[in-house]
Order: C-alpha cells, then sequence, then structure tokens
C-alpha cells in the first residue's frame, strides 16, 4: 500500500495507510448514504424525467425538478418520493465507499507517492476515473435495484417487494448476469463522473487555487473548488446517466 503523506492537519499520520484508507472509504460512503437519503426525492424526479418520451401522445408527465416533485407528492404523497431510498443508501455505502477509499491510493500508487499538490492533473483524473468504474462495477446490482424502484410511476405495480427479494427474484430469474445488467454503462457513467468530480475537485483546488491564486486551506478553499466540480461533473455524466436509467428501467430481459 501507498504511504500516506504526513500531514499535520488530518491527523491521520500515525494510522497505518490501510486502516487510513478503510477509515476514510466508510466515513465517505456513510455520509453519502445520508446524502442520498436526504435527496432521494430529487433522484426520484431525475430517474423519471429520464425515462419519459417527449413523443408520448400524453405528452410530458414532468416538465421540470420543483414542479415533477410536486407533482410526485401530490399523486403519490411522501412515499413516492422515498421510492427505492433503502437500494439508494445500500448503493451509495458500497459504491462511493469504493470510489472514494480507492482513489487516494491509486493516485498514490501512480504517482510514486508525490504530494497531491504536485502530481499532474492526468493522474488525478485517472485516478478517479478507475477507482468509480470499479466501485460502480461492484455495486450494479443495487444501482439496477435502485433505478427499478424509483422509475415505478403512479398506478403501477412495482417489479419487487423490496430490495432484497428483488435481488434474489432477478438473481433466480436471469442468473448473475441479470444483476449485472448494464454494468458497461452504470461503469462507464461512474467513471466519468468521478474523475469528472474527483479529479476536477482536486485539480481546482490544488494546480488553481492553491497554486495559482495562492488561496490557504479554509472552508472557502472547499467550497468553491466543491461548486466547480460538481458542474463539472453534471454536466459530463448527464448522457450516460440518461441511457443507464433508461436500460436499468426495462424489467424486461437483459
Amino acid at each position: 500500500w501507498p504511504k500516506v503523506m504526513a500531514n499535520p492537519n488530518n491527523g491521520i499520520e500515525s494510522i497505518h495507510p490501510l486502516q487510513a484508507y478503510i477509515l476514510k472509504a466508510g466515513i465517505s460512503g456513510s455520509v453519502c448514504a445520508v446524502v442520498s437519503a436526504a435527496l432521494n426525492g430529487v433522484d426520484v424526479t431525475k430517474i423519471r424525467m429520464q425515462n419519459q418520451n417527449s413523443n408520448s401522445a400524453n405528452g410530458l408527465r414532468y416538465n421540470g425538478m420543483i414542479s415533477g416533485m410536486r407533482r410526485i407528492f401530490a399523486e403519490e404523497g411522501f412515499k413516492g418520493l422515498t421510492r427505492g431510498v433503502q437500494a439508494s443508501m445500500m448503493r451509495e455505502i458500497t459504491y462511493s465507499s469504493i470510489r472514494m477509499g480507492a482513489y487516494e491510493p491509486i493516485r498514490a500508487l501512480l504517482s510514486d507517492n508525490v504530494d497531491p499538490v504536485e502530481s499532474s492533473p492526468f493522474i488525478k483524473l485517472f485516478s478517479a476515473l478507475i477507482s468509480g468504474g470499479i466501485g460502480s462495477a461492484i455495486a450494479n446490482p443495487l444501482d439496477l435495484m435502485k433505478t427499478r424502484f424509483q422509475a415505478v410511476l403512479p398506478g403501477q405495480i412495482p417489479p419487487h417487494k423490496s430490495t432484497f427479494s428483488g435481488l434474489r427474484e432477478v438473481f433466480q430469474q436471469y442468473g448473475i448476469s441479470g444483476l449485472y445488467k448494464g454494468w458497461m454503462v452504470t461503469s462507464a457513467r461512474a467513471a466519468v463522473l468521478t474523475s469528472a468530480q474527483l479529479g476536477s475537485y482536486d485539480s481546482i483546488k490544488h494546480n488553481l487555487l492553491v497554486d495559482v491564486l495562492g488561496m490557504k486551506e479554509s472552508f472557502a478553499l472547499h467550497l468553491y473548488a466543491s461548486m466547480s466540480a460538481g458542474i463539472i461533473t453534471t454536466t459530463a455524466a448527464n448522457p450516460l446517466d440518461v441511457i443507464k436509467t433508461r436500460y436499468l428501467s426495462d424489467c424486461h430481459g437483459l
């Protein structure tokens, strides 16, 4: 395992490198799971907007994020906004723990333990791409369940009773290939997303805000880097996100 760079601000230099990476991964996955639960209504609305067809005889059911959430709440209540929340949280604990936890050791390995400030943006982006792709591939069965539950419209019968029963039913009917339906699409999307998110955040923070603009470690530094990375991430991943949603929402065949 690559060594953790000594940093008096992170408070983990006395911890074994493997323990440090596992700790970071666990914290990252847990935080992402909580956030995904809090924003589940937004995710449900996004999934349904991506699935709808503008050529439908009835037109678009959801015309925007806010109006879409209002309609879901009006027609389905709070339950509609929490569809798939269990699978979503389980997915984040798995997927985000791996993609965020594996990012630093991969980056350190590729850069020969060079300080993050000095490592190149290319290495940061490539490290994030690898960690995101691996994390998404492993968590694909949970992503499949999450998408199918969130895509259920009012009046439709959910494809499964619960996350676990859904995983069991898909496995019994289609085998392991059924659980990993669309894994190449989800991995490609996650690779692009993670590369854009972690890679751009790291590069913007160290190579631009710190090196060029001379900003010091502060809340403002993290805020500016996070906001910039968020815009880049959403823009870069959206096309593959639409494809992933439509593919995983299809409950027929592989």
